[in-house]
């Protein structure tokens, strides 16, 4: 630190100043005495002294001038100085300012890294620039907040990877216990073909492992893993409606109708299946519930559309916007972006619309609700053949539930204790003809075990009164073991259409929707709702039946 002698004040100078005339004139006066005094004494003293009298006022002059520089250079070394202090305050002044500008664009800084940086990480959208260089926040510190984000995010990323492997793994186990489920009644069902009660109970608990396994399949769509499931052939859009239907819980309030010829590759057939499924969920959710949700089929210039509308309230303008843009796949959502009452549907049918270029927009609806359209492209579309043309090719209906379905094959009939059985190859006999009840009874007529006639609850297919519907003739099994197992598949399939006790038209949709799909090829899709991972490959077509000889 600069010090400085301590300043004179002006009148200390002044004084100073006067002094020195005052010394030289007492000096004079002192010499002149002592010259006058010694002149009579000695002369040569007397000239001695005043040649001392001469020169003092020389040395006088001297030692003032002198003295004046040295003030001089005072004066000079305080004006220095006070320069100097001057400078040094207007540095720390500065200093200080500039710390504090950079304090206050470090904490803009940080806030804008908390505020939009890392969470454009975490989103992974594109992350901003920093606000500030490093000749503003100082050296390195841009970097340093670089460095910073790269880390966290890493991190980030470490565990979302994470638990994103551990979901898919849960929602995998989630899932083969669905198939297995689905495998063991199935195997019970063909076991115990004439228990009636039994055979209704097996299909709802089927139905309910299918909606489990749709569950645990969106799961790992949010978390980026796809059906691994292949179809064999091409499907129909309306089937893949119906099979859809057979996925979700209300599937009897599903209306299908439109071209039936018009189908989809194999390849994109169970993305389109579980697309739909979500659709016709959130349809059936939001309607009331004793409407029906139509579904329309249609071809278009730039390939099919299927539109689904239910009957809700609809969504305003900003939720509808939201929503268009999840559908569309614009906008995807994970695991983490579904909230804490997951709402799974619309990020699934993003995530499948973006993944397989299936073009999806919601829509205000004419029934009052919101209306949801599919573009299917015309590059995986299929022109199927009509009716008759491939062996084994049936030609969907335009309705999801066909209301007089046609005979399914009936067991062997039950040997009572202490009878003969029936000899080989002797066809039973055929079960006695059963009149349809009125329209107001609750449910179809039961006669002991026996299997119970399925009767419409629509006007256009009601039977007339006093008509008598003919009850199927008891087929033989064959008796090799392939022709068994076909035999008992088939048969299954029948009892599929089965009504339950309690929703009668629910069991015949879902038994129908399954026989659709079983026609054109491909895997029951109420069976095989997601990929047969761990139980079955990915492209067995059902849930095995066992021949007759190993049940």
């Amino acid at each position: 630190m600069v010090r400085s002698p301590t300043p004179a004040s002006p009148s200390r100078d002044r004084g100073a100043r006067l002094l020195w005339p005052v010394a030289q004139l007492l000096a004079l006066c002192a010499v002149a005495v002592g010259a006058v005094a010694l002149a009579g004494v000695h002369i040569g003293a007397a000239v001695a002294y005043g040649a001392l009298a001469l020169l003092l006022p020389v040395v006088m002059e001297t030692l003032r001038r002198r003295h004046r520089d040295a003030v001089s250079d005072a004066a000079e070394r305080r004006a220095e100085a006070d320069r100097v202090r001057a400078e040094a305050a207007g540095r720390d002044a500065h200093w200080h300012r500039r710390t504090r500008e950079r304090a206050e664009l470090v904490r803009a800084e940080v806030e804008f890294l908390v505020t939009k940086r890392l969470p454009a990480a975490f989103s992974r959208t594109e992350i901003p620039r920093p606000q500030y260089s490093d000749d503003e926040l100082g050296a390195g510190v841009a970097e340093w907040f670089d460095r910073l984000l790269t880390a966290v995010t890493e991190e980030a990323d470490d565990r979302e990877e994470s638990q994103r492997l551990s979901l898919v793994e849960l929602a995998s186990r989630v899932q083969t216990s669905a198939h297995r489920i689905q495998a063991t009644v199935t195997g019970l069902a063909d076991r115990y073909p004439g228990d009636t009660d039994l055979l209704e109970t097996t299909m709802l608990v089927d139905h309910a492992a299918t909606q489990q396994a749709r569950h645990a399949q969106s799961l790992k769509v949010l978390c980026g893993e796809w059906p691994g499931q292949q179809w064999q052939r091409p499907l129909a859009l309306v089937d893949v409606v119906r099979a859809a239907s057979g996925r979700i819980v209300a599937f009897k309030r599903v209306e299908v109708s439109g071209d039936p010829d018009v189908g989809v590759t194999p390849s994109v057939v169970e993305p389109l299946i579980h697309l739909m499924a979500e659709l016709l969920a959130n349809a059936t959710e939001y309607s009331p519930p004793k409407t029906g949700v139509p579904v329309t089929v249609r071809t278009v210039q730039r390939g099919a559309v299927i539109e689904v509308d239910d009957g809700g309230l609809g969504l305003d303008e900003y939720r509808l916007a939201e929503a268009r843009e999840i559908v569309s796949g614009r906008r995807l959502l994970g695991v983490g972006d579904v909230g804490e009452i997951p709402q799974t549907g619309l990020a699934v049918v993003g995530r499948f619309a973006e993944r397989h270029g299936f073009q999806v927009d919601l829509g205000p609806s004419p029934y009052g609700g919101v209306r949801a359209v599919v573009l299917v492209p015309v590059d995986v579309l299929e022109t199927l053949a009509p009716a008759g043309t491939p062996a084994g090719r049936v030609l969907p209906a335009t309705h999801p539930v066909p209301e007089v379905p046609a005979p399914a094959p009936a067991p062997t009939p039950r040997t009572e204790p202490g009878a003969a059985p029936a000899p080989a190859g002797t066809p039973a006999p055929a079960a006695a003809p059963v009149v349809p009840a009125p329209a107001s009874d609750a449910g179809p007529p039961r006669t002991g075990r026996r299997l119970p006639q399925r009767r419409s609850r629509r006007e256009d297919y009601a039977p007339r009164a006093g008509a008598v519907t003919p009850a199927p003739s008891a087929v033989t099994p064959p008796g090799s073991p392939e022709e068994a197992g076909d035999w008992m598949e088939q048969f299954f399939e029948g009892c599929r259409s089965l009504p339950s006790p309690d929703e009668p038209a629910e069991a015949s949709t879902a038994s129908t929707a399954s026989t659709a799909s079983t026609a054109s090829g491909a895997p029951d899709p109420a069976v095989d709702s997601a990929p047969n991972e761990g139980l079955h490959g990915p492209s067995s077509s059902a849930v095995p039946h066992p021949p007759e000889g190993q049940m």
